[in-house]
């Protein structure tokens, strides 16, 4: 009879942990994280609600500014950040967009003749330039920037990104140095007082594929 007793109470000990141990497996299993992949998005880039904003300095004396249009060009965002992207931009569509006391003694359109012409742009032979994105680093872009059929590693800052029911809204700032891309005034003096530094504001506005 004791024996009877005590095998089952063995029993029913074994039964008892096999059973707790179950238990804990399944809570185990139940706090599991599954990950999830994230979706990348696709935007066309609009140009008609794009731009291209520039800006050149004569050394100490007064600057032109300027927009240029996007003739092209595409964005991919995931997880709130551009991941990859390319734009194409119109060189002929440049126009000015400062004040007209500059231009007492010549008029707008001769500063933007002398820019598209092969002292700078040289717009009829390289109507488009180009930037594609390389490599992103939170609000920082990396990309090749092309100029004249130059190709130069450049930097887009102080990036801003907006997604909102399939629009995206994106900002940015560029500087390059135009003697990289053989943006040089003929005349040596003139050309000593022109800034190197360009600076660019790029606004983008997309929508989703």
């Amino acid at each position: 009879m004791k024996k009877t007793i005590i095998l089952s109470a063995l029993a029913i000990g074994l039964f008892a942990c096999g059973t707790s141990n179950k238990k804990e497996v399944k809570a185990e299993a139940s706090n599991e994280v599954v990950a999830t992949e994230t979706v990348p998005t696709s935007y066309i880039i609009d140009v008609e609600k794009s731009v291209v904003s520039w800006k050149g300095s004569m050394i100490g004396v007064y600057a032109h500014e300027g927009d240029l249009k996007l003739s092209k060009g595409s964005l991919t965002t995931a997880d709130g950040l551009i991941t990859d992207g390319e734009f194409a931009v119109d060189m002929n569509s440049m126009v000015t967009t400062d004040d007209d006391a500059l231009y007492q003694m010549a008029p707008r359109e001769k500063l933007i003749g002398h820019l598209k012409s092969p002292d700078f742009f040289d717009t009829e032979q390289f109507p488009v330039g180009n930037f594609k994105i390389k490599s992103v680093n939170g609000d920082v872009i990396t990309g090749d920037l092309t100029i004249k059929g130059v190709v130069k590693k450049a930097t887009i800052n102080a990036i801003t990104l907006t997604e909102t029911n399939g629009n995206i809204s994106a900002t940015g700032a560029l500087v390059f140095n135009r003697q990289d891309y053989g943006i040089t005034y003929k005349n040596t003096m003139n050309d000593m007082v022109l800034s190197d530094d360009v600076e660019l504001t790029i606004s983008i506005e997309g929508v989703s594929k």
